[in-house]
């Protein structure tokens, strides 16, 4: 019996598109992100931003399981090298506060290219689907050179 490339095709296809959709499916556990960032200008010649970046997976079919917060600091017009400033960032469920975590004046320093904080397995925070966001306040240049700290806030979109 000859096999045609009709038939070849007709049984070959349905099996590669079972793979292909096997394969390209993702697991459950999958780490996704969303960030926020958090800007101000501290005099007409000087910036500072820092981005947050916390990473979850998912828990169940509706609610969130939170592993890492990341910030990347940016900064144009002052020294690199100092650490005045303070953030706070936590995730908003609603109405409620979550995985709460603050960076003290001289913990960090903007020439950090990154840095963070990972939640012990016990300790992570889980969040609705839909409702949850993540929210970073910021005080900029606490020392006062070139004036008074500057304050920013910023809140992610709802994932």
């Amino acid at each position: 019996m000859r096999i045609t490339k009709k038939r070849t095709a007709a049984i070959v296809a349905p099996l590669a598109a079972a793979v292909m959709a096997a394969g390209l499916s993702a697991p459950e556990a999958v780490a996704a992100s969303q960030s926020t960032a958090c800007s101000a200008s501290i005099n007409p010649s000087s910036d500072a931003k820092i981005t947050v970046k916390t990473f979850y997976m998912k828990k169940t079919s509706t609610t969130w399981q939170h592993t890492d917060r990341y910030y990347y600091p940016t900064s144009h017009g002052f020294r690199k090298s100092r650490s005045d400033f303070e953030i706070l960032s936590y995730l908003l469920d609603r109405t409620t506060r979550k995985g709460i975590d603050r960076r003290k004046k001289g913990e960090a320093r903007w020439d950090l290219v990154a840095f963070s904080t990972q939640f012990p397995t016990s300790q992570r925070p889980i969040t609705k689907k839909g409702t949850t966001r993540l929210v970073a306040e910021g005080w900029y240049n606490m020392d006062g050179i070139n004036g008074w700290p500057v304050d920013c806030k910023s809140k992610s979109f709802a994932f």
